[in-house]
Order: C-alpha cells, then structure tokens, then sequence
C-alpha cells in the first residue's frame, strides 16, 4: 500500500513539472489599461470592452483613465518613457491599450485590430457596434465632464500671418480663481480682444499676451479697468499648458496672461495659475518656437476670442 502511495504522489508531481512545463496550469490574470481622450469613439469602444470584461470574468480587471486631449497626451509621454520598447509606438491620436498580467508581463497592443483579435482569442469577445455608437457616447461624455466639474470652459483662435487659425481651448480653475476667471471671460468679450497680438514669447518658457491697448507689453489692466490682487497661490508652475495671469507685482492682475510651455518653479508664489489648456497644445508649442527679436515674434501672431466655444461653468455662476 505505501508502495503505491509513494507512486501516486510520485505521478502527480510530474503532472505539476509537465503543467508548468507546457503551460496548462491556471490561466495567468490580466488587467486591461485604457489611456484616451473622453470624446474619441475608439477610447470608448476599449473602455466598454475592458470594464465589461472584468464584470463578467474573475481574471481580468480593468483600469480605465479618460482625459482631454492636452492631458491625455501628457500621460501618454510619461507612460511610454516608463515603459520604452514598443510602447514607443504609440501616437497621441490614438487612445492606448495594453494589459499587465500577475506574473509581470505586459501585453501592448499596437491597434485595435490586434487588441480585439487577442480578446476574442483569450476570452471569446467581439463588438459588432457601429462607430457612430461610439462616437455619440464620447461627445456625451466630454459634455457631462465638463458639466461635472462646474468649470468655465473656452477658446482662442490663433492667427500665425496669413494662414488658417488654430483653436487652443482653456479650462478655467473658477472654484479656485473665480474672480481671475471671470475676468478672463469678460476679457474674451471685449471687442479689442480680437487682433491682438503675442507680444512676447520667451524661449522655451512661456508665450505673452493680452496687451489690449497698442500690443506693446506695456499695458495690463483688468476688464473693469483697475488691478485684480492674486487670488490663489495654490496650483503650483509644475508643467506645460498652464494658464497664468502675469503682473509686475503683487496685486496687479491686469489683462495679460501667459501659457507656459515647461515647469516653472521660481513663479510659484509670485504668478497666479487660474486654467490650463485643454486641446491645442501643439499650437502653444508652435507660438513657443516661432522666430523672435528682443523675446517679440518677428512674424505676427494674432488672437482672436472664439465664442462658439464658451461655456460659463456652475462655480462661476455661484458667485453672481
């Protein structure tokens, strides 16, 4: 009877080396990471396919991130510089996917096709729903996001010479910076807002505007006409794409502003951050790089309000 015992546990000890041999042991875990902007169709597609799968599967989970586009593509470059290879292929007009199993690796897909061929392989899932499906569901989403945060939203037509304009769009901090915010909005309004130029663009920096009165740089007052104080020191000069007030003191908060285009530390404390852009990021950066004498662009780089565009957010209207 030992005898056979021992041989049973003998048998089934190779049966654990072939299983581990020849992969038939438990099935590894995965869980499916989605990057994307909120209103592109192929972002929701991938976010409907990962959260139904880990509704419906105890091995796979799903973390699933929706941003705008200015921020999406800040994500993507810090996600391809931690992981390198193939994520290097990755473009900022496509949402990313990609799945992490528990035994450490990572499954990066380069497009929908592979994504999806994988899905139905590993767990028998498809998605015959039309594109315009998805497309209606991302248009809902970016609204009700916008609608959530009680944030003002808006956007400036930028002008380089003679060419078409170029949309950069702003979501405003009001909750933070209501009275800066709505100074920016009535700004917007103000007829002499369209046509005026960039006067200053430091290199690598920041990018200036908001000279109203001649576009010299000389000039800097509020929509009502005096100084505004600085509201709120508390978002920090931590990265590119952020929306400040520029002064030449404390307290002076008059109509120019500026975009930056890298961290700058040495202003927290001393400039006021009251929005970011949120789409046209590659604009700013174009502004950014252009030509300059004396930090002034040498080629013209107009502005224009873009009031199709505006949408007054709940903070704002609370302080009415």
């Amino acid at each position: 009877m030992r005898t056979l015992l021992r041989a049973a546990h003998s048998l089934a000890g190779m049966a654990d080396v072939l299983e581990d041999v020849y992969g038939e042991g438990p099935p590894p875990k995965y869980t499916i990471f989605v990057y994307g902007k909120h209103q592109d169709p192929l972002f929701q597609m991938y976010k409907k396919a990962a959260e139904g799968l880990s509704m419906d599967r105890s091995d796979v989970a799903a973390s699933v991130e929706g941003s705008f586009e200015s921020q999406y593509e800040q994500n993507l470059r810090h996600l391809v510089n931690k992981y390198g290879g193939p994520f290097l292929q990755a473009k900022p007009s496509a949402p990313l996917i990609f799945a992490e199993t528990d035994d450490d690796k990572v499954l990066y897909f380069l497009n929908d096709k592979r994504f999806f061929e994988w899905a139905f392989k590993r767990f028998k899932y498809e998605d015959n729903t039309r594109h315009i499906f998805y497309k209606r569901i991302g248009n809902k989403t970016l609204q009700a996001v916008k609608d959530d945060s009680g944030r003002s939203y808006c956007a400036i037509g930028v002008n380089f010479g003679d060419n078409q304009p170029e949309t950069v769009h702003f979501e405003l901090f009001d909750e933070e910076c209501p009275v800066l915010a709505k100074n920016f909005l009535d700004l917007l309004a103000n007829p002499k807002f369209d046509g005026h130029p960039v006067h200053r663009v430091k290199g690598g920096a920041w990018i200036q505007a908001g000279d109203l009165v001649d576009g010299s740089g000389q000039n800097s007052a509020s929509a009502q006409g005096d100084f505004l104080r600085h509201e709120s020191f508390q978002i920090p000069h931590d990265r590119a794409g952020l929306l400040g007030m520029s002064n030449h003191g404390k307290d002076t908060n008059g109509s120019q502003f500026y975009v930056t285009v890298k961290d700058l530390p040495f202003l927290n404390g001393r400039s006021v951050i009251f929005g970011r852009v949120i789409s046209g990021m590659r604009t700013i950066m174009k502004i950014s790089k252009v030509a300059t004498k004396n930090e002034r662009p040498v080629q013209d780089i107009k502005l224009y309000a873009q009031k199709e565009f505006l949408k007054v957010g709940a903070e704002q209207n609370k302080q009415k």
